[in-house]
């Protein structure tokens, strides 16, 4: 009779061993608005989350990658984005409006976000940045957790991202993962 309980125990713990229970989720606590070609006034651009709350990245005047930051408190799961932009730095230039209304795809971009959580060998990230990156039209919602070659170990752990979603950054710098990628419509003036 023991011997079956110790058998029992034996498998038990072999099957337990091999559950993990999954880590808690990076949340940005650094937001970013920048932009890929030029000077562009991003004056609206705001992120609704899976749990409804809106987090805004319209820091004005941009020029650059990653560009602006500011501190977003804890920002989790990208759903909605909305907002407008600008490309031009004063009246001078010639002006182009660009403005967006689209869902981003959650249950994915917590996927991208988790595949960067535990992408690292070594490098153990504690928090995150989310950022608004846009090129004329185009806006990108991208996510990272900052590691950095040039003085930390950023080696991948094997098998990390078998889906190919962990990327350079625009500037070469560190990884990210894309959660958003869309096109917005244009006007060459203002929209109401």
């Amino acid at each position: 009779m023991h011997k079956y309980v110790i058998t029992t125990l034996l498998i038990a713990m072999v099957a337990l061993s091999g559950c993990q229970k999954e880590q808690p989720l990076i949340k940005a606590s650094i937001g970013n608005a920048g932009s890929l070609s030029g000077f562009y006034g991003i004056r609206d651009v705001a992120i609704q989350t899976t749990g409804g709350g809106w987090t805004g990245f319209g820091y004005g005047a941009v020029n650059g990658y990653p560009g602006k930051s500011a501190d977003i408190g804890k920002m989790g799961i990208p759903a909605h984005i909305k907002g407008t932009w600008r490309k031009g730095w004063s009246y001078d230039d010639e002006l182009v409006y660009y403005r967006i209304d689209a869902p981003i795809d959650a249950e994915l971009a917590e996927k991208k976000i988790r595949t960067l959580q535990n992408y690292y060998k070594d490098y153990q990230p504690t928090r995150g940045s989310m950022q608004v990156i846009v090129d004329e039209e185009r806006i990108q919602v991208m996510f990272t957790v900052g590691c950095y070659s040039y003085r930390m170990d950023c080696s991948p752990s094997e098998d990390a991202d078998p889906n190919g979603w962990v990327v350079m950054n625009p500037s070469s710098t560190t990884e990210v993962v894309v959660l958003f990628d869309g096109k917005g419509e244009s006007s060459p003036v203002p929209f109401e």
